[in-house]
């Protein structure tokens, strides 16, 4: 879990009143919530251009998803902070994250956003 164990600790202590654990799958990091959602996370090492994609997944509870990820699709082209876009309740609808990002990608405040976000919208 060496790749991960920064950005579990952050789920587990920092947003204990909605993470109930969170479990290195190897290529991905999943966090499990109080409400039975999870929180899939995904970033490259090896790639020139550094990747990401946080997804969470309540397709199950409510038929919604959330996901923030800077794959370079050029269907989202139109959003202001491309290649960085949201995905907001369904795949195909995309705007730019309900929080500020930056130029230079920071993945700890770009995950700590995410779970605020989800802090603020979990059921």
């Amino acid at each position: 879990m060496e790749k991960f164990s920064n950005f579990a600790r952050i789920a587990e202590i920092e947003y204990s009143d909605i993470v109930l654990s969170a479990q290195d799958l190897g290529a991905k990091l999943r966090i499990y919530l109080v409400d039975k959602s999870f929180v899939d996370f995904f970033y490259t090492t090896k790639l020139k251009s550094q990747r990401f994609s946080l997804h969470w997944e309540r397709s199950f509870i409510d038929a919604t998803i959330y996901r923030i990820d800077n794959t370079p699709d050029s269907k989202w082209q139109h959003v202001s902070t491309f290649p960085i876009h949201f995905h907001n309740k369904i795949y195909g609808q995309v705007i730019h994250p309900p929080f500020t990002v930056e130029h230079t990608i920071v993945l700890e405040k770009i995950f700590r956003d995410l779970f605020q976000f989800v802090k603020e919208n979990i059921a």
